[in-house]
């Protein structure tokens, strides 16, 4: 026997009242610099969070706090009546984790892996990216590549450098050990950083490969100033591709993280999630794509 059809007033009825979902997107800063300095990336997957849970009919209310707020966060989630939280993890370190421990929603970390801890993620794949990027460098004929990396580093820039030492190894096996330059996050900071190495005659080698565009962009003015020209002095590549990236002179090349596919597999992963709690704990990597500008090469 066919189910009984209903007609248009009953299935809008039926429609008004499925319970809404309540999500809490928690953004966390350490030090903003991740967060709110790297321009268009962070806010890039928020909308994305932002419209996918429009499309679930989710109600999202964003909250964002640092680190001295983070017991009066944790009493406040505990006792709201959530379906489910979404927390901006690039800056949170696990140390913090107990804040969070043994709620009674689903929990799932973006922008950080918590490769060893019982939480969902989602995030970019940094390993195979920065694999693909020296791979490229080496192709282009680089024999001695070095690594710009961030001193105030994320769990994304501890996997990208472990990336880079693990990448150099495997495809330039009798090189020497590469050079790695500690370099602030910021663009500007970064400038000031290289100019610094520069004006004590620092001798870089042909191509860099930085843990992200803003300090890669910062680098990239400072060896300009100092006559050295990219890419035919130095080459450089940078990670994320912000808008500066593709309008800088020259365009940087770069590694491209897919925001959108972050921010709907974030909402999908908790939806899953939230059907079926006991399921194994699930970690997404999303893949990125290598741009390649002039910054690596002339192109015509």
């Amino acid at each position: 026997m066919y189910p009984k059809r209903s007609n248009g007033f009953e299935i809008q009825k039926a429609k008004k009242e499925t319970p809404v979902k309540s999500i809490r997107f928690l953004k966390y800063s350490k030090h903003s610099y991740l967060v709110n300095g790297n321009a268009g990336f962070v806010t890039s997957v928020i909308d994305s969070i932002e419209g996918e849970c429009r499309r679930q009919n989710f109600n999202l209310v964003m909250t964002s706090f640092t680190e001295k707020e983070l017991n009066e966060i944790s009493e406040m989630v505990r006792n709201d009546p959530l379906d489910g939280i979404i927390f901006l993890g690039t800056e949170f370190e696990t140390k913090y984790l107990h804040y969070f421990d043994r709620l009674n929603v689903p929990l799932i970390f973006v922008d950080n892996r918590m490769e060893l801890e019982k939480y969902d993620s989602v995030t970019m794949d940094n390993s195979s990216s920065v694999y693909r990027a020296v791979e490229y460098l080496v192709n282009q004929g680089h024999k001695k590549i070095g690594y710009l990396y961030n001193t105030l580093p994320s769990s994304n820039c501890r996997e990208r450098m472990e990336a880079f030492t693990r990448s150099m190894r495997i495809l330039l096996p009798s090189s020497e050990p590469a050079c790695i330059y500690q370099v602030p996050p910021t663009t500007a900071a970064s400038y000031e950083h290289i100019c610094k190495l520069l004006q004590e005659k620092t001798i870089f080698p042909s191509a860099l490969l930085a843990t992200n565009d803003s300090i890669a962009l910062g680098a990239m003015k400072a060896f300009k100033e100092f006559g050295i020209q990219i890419p035919e002095d130095i080459a450089l590549v940078g990670f994320d591709d912000i808008e500066a990236s593709s309008i800088s002179d020259p365009p940087l090349t770069t590694l491209r993280v897919n925001c959108n596919d972050m921010g709907v597999w974030t909402v999908q992963l908790l939806c899953a999630r939230m059907q079926n709690p006991l399921t194994s704990v699930t970690k997404i990597q999303v893949g990125t794509k290598l741009i390649i500008r002039k910054s690596t090469e002339i192109l015509p």
